[in-house]
C-alpha cells in the first residue's frame, strides 16, 4: 500500500499536476480523491515518525472507503509558489479535492472552496473551539467556515532568568537589560532583523500592531505608509534602530532573517535572551540538557507602556475544493481523523512538535505538551494574530525585511527606510496619500 502511495506522490511530483497516468489498474473502478499537500504533511515527510503516522491514516481511509482511491502530490518547498500554483489551479478549475494551505493565505482561496459548516455540525466540530485568530482566519465575510486549521506557533520572548530576573516588558528596558548583561558578558537581545520572513512576524509586525497599526486596507491594499500607519511603521523602526545605536542589539544581526538563527547563539552559551518562536523550545531543550530549566518566556516587549501586548501566530490549515458531496463527506473524514479531531490533532501536532489550532486539544490525553505550553497557549488565546491574508502582503513583508536591515546595517535612516519600501509597494503614490 505504501508503495503504491510513494509512487503516485513521486509521479505527480513529475508532472505538476493534479494527476498522472500508469496508475495502479486496481484502482481503475474507483473514485479518485486528490490531495495536494507539503512533503511534511504527507508519507514522504522527512520524520520518520511523521510518516508513518499519514501512511497510517491513507491506508485506514482507503479501507474505510474502499470505493475511493487516494492520489497524492506535493507541493514545492518554496511556500510562495506552492500557494501561487495553488492558486492557479484554483483560477483554472483544476484544484484538487482538498490542499494543505498556509494558514493566513486562506482567505485568498475561499472563493474556490467549500463551506464547510454542516459536516463540522454532523460531526460535533465547533467553530468557536478554534483559537480566536484561527478561527477569524476560516470564517468567511458570509459567516461561514471555509477552511479547517491545524496546528500553529506563537512568538515570545526568551530569557535566562539566572541573568535577567524580571523580562523587559518594553524597548526601554529591553535597552537597560541588554546593556547590563553585556557587562556579564553576554551579548544584547538576539533577533531577527535581516532579510527572511522571521524579520516581518518576530521583529516587526508585534511592534507595528501594538500601536493600532494596519499593514493593508479592507480592500487588501497596503496601508502601512499612510498617516497614523506610517506614524507607527516610523516608530517601529526608529525604536529598533535607537537600539541597535545604544548598543542593545548587534549590527550583525541585520544578517539574521528567520527566529532558528538564534539557536547557534544559544547553543554558544553566551546568549541571555533573545526573541523566537514556539518551535524553538523543543531544539533548545535538547541542546542546553539540564541547562535548559533556567530558561523562561514571556510576551514580546512593546515600545512603551499602554501599547497592547501582540504577537504573530502561523501555521497551516486545510481546504476542500471538491464540488462532489461524496467527495467532500470523504476528504473531511480523512481530515477530520488524521489532523483535526482530538485525537487527530493531538497525536500530529505532538509529533510535529507544533501547536494545537483547538483549545479543547490543549487538554486532551492524546496531545503530548512541550515546553512553554501554557504560556504559549496564552498567547495564542490572548495577543496571537495572523498575517493579513491579501495577496499584496508578501511583497510588503518583503520590502518591509529589507528595509529594516538596511536601518539595522546603518545605511538608511528609519523613516526614509519605510518610505522607500512604501513607494516600492505602491510604486510611488503621491506624499499627499501619506
Amino acid at each position: 500500500m505504501k508503495k503504491t502511495i510513494i509512487t503516485g506522490i513521486t509521479c505527480l511530483m513529475l508532472a505538476g499536476a493534479a494527476g498522472c497516468s500508469g496508475e495502479d489498474s486496481s484502482a481503475n473502478d474507483q473514485d479518485t480523491l486528490t490531495w495536494l499537500t507539503t512533503s511534511g504533511y504527507s508519507p514522504e515527510a522527512p520524520s520518520e515518525g511523521t510518516a508513518d503516522y499519514i501512511s497510517e491514516k491513507v491506508q485506514k481511509f482507503e479501507e474505510t472507503h474502499p470505493d475511493m482511491n487516494m492520489k497524492i502530490s506535493l507541493q514545492s518547498s518554496n511556500i510562495d509558489e506552492a500557494m501561487a500554483r495553488l492558486l492557479e489551479q484554483a483560477n483554472t478549475g483544476r484544484a484538487p479535492d482538498m490542499a494543505a494551505i498556509d494558514g493566513y493565505m486562506l482567505d485568498r482561496y475561499m472563493e474556490y472552496l467549500q463551506p464547510l459548516d454542516e459536516l463540522m455540525e454532523d460531526r460535533g466540530l465547533e467553530p468557536d473551539d478554534f483559537l480566536p485568530f484561527a478561527e477569524e482566519v476560516i470564517r468567511g465575510e458570509d459567516g461561514q467556515i471555509y477552511g479547517l486549521y491545524m496546528s500553529t506557533d506563537t512568538r515570545m520572548l526568551y530569557y535566562n532568568k539566572e541573568v535577567i530576573e524580571e523580562p523587559p516588558e518594553t524597548w526601554e528596558e529591553v535597552i537597560e537589560v541588554s546593556k547590563e548583561v553585556q557587562k556579564e558578558g553576554y551579548q544584547g537581545l538576539v533577533l531577527p532583523v535581516g532579510i527572511g520572513e522571521g524579520t516581518t512576524v518576530t521583529s516587526i509586525l508585534p511592534l507595528f500592531w501594538s500601536q493600532g497599526g494596519e499593514l493593508v486596507d479592507e480592500a487588501g491594499n497596503p496601508s502601512f505608509g499612510k498617516g497614523k500607519n506610517r506614524e507607527a511603521m516610523i516608530k517601529t523602526f526608529d525604536t529598533l534602530y535607537r537600539a541597535r545605536e545604544e548598543g542593545a542589539i548587534s549590527k550583525r544581526m541585520a544578517s539574521s532573517g528567520q527566529e532558528n538563527d538564534a539557536n547557534g547563539e544559544v547553543a554558544a552559551g553566551n546568549t541571555a535572551m533573545f526573541l523566537g518562536g514556539s518551535w524553538q523550545a523543543a531544539t533548545i531543550e535538547e541542546t542546553l540538557g539540564d541547562d535548559f530549566e533556567n530558561w523562561e518566556v514571556a510576551s514580546l516587549p512593546m515600545i512603551e507602556e499602554g501599547d497592547e501586548t501582540a504577537s504573530s501566530a502561523g501555521g497551516w490549515a486545510w481546504g476542500i475544493f471538491a464540488e462532489d458531496p461524496e467527495k467532500q463527506e470523504a476528504a473531511f473524514d480523512f481530515l477530520m481523523d488524521s489532523f483535526i479531531s482530538e485525537q487527530g490533532m493531538g497525536e500530529f501536532t505532538s509529533l510535529q512538535g507544533s501547536l494545537p489550532a483547538r483549545e479543547s486539544v490543549y487538554d486532551s490525553e492524546y496531545y503530548d505538551p512541550g515546553p512553554f505550553n501554557d504560556e504559549f497557549l496564552e498567547s495564542l488565546e490572548t495577543e496571537a494574530r495572523a498575517r493579513p491574508g491579501a495577496p499584496s502582503y508578501n511583497e510588503i513583508s518583503v520590502q518591509l525585511q529589507t528595509s529594516i536591515s538596511q536601518v539595522i546595517s546603518g545605511s538608511k535612516e528609519p523613516e526614509q527606510a519605510v518610505d522607500d519600501a512604501w513607494e516600492i509597494v505602491t510604486f510611488g503614490e503621491s506624499e499627499d496619500d501619506k
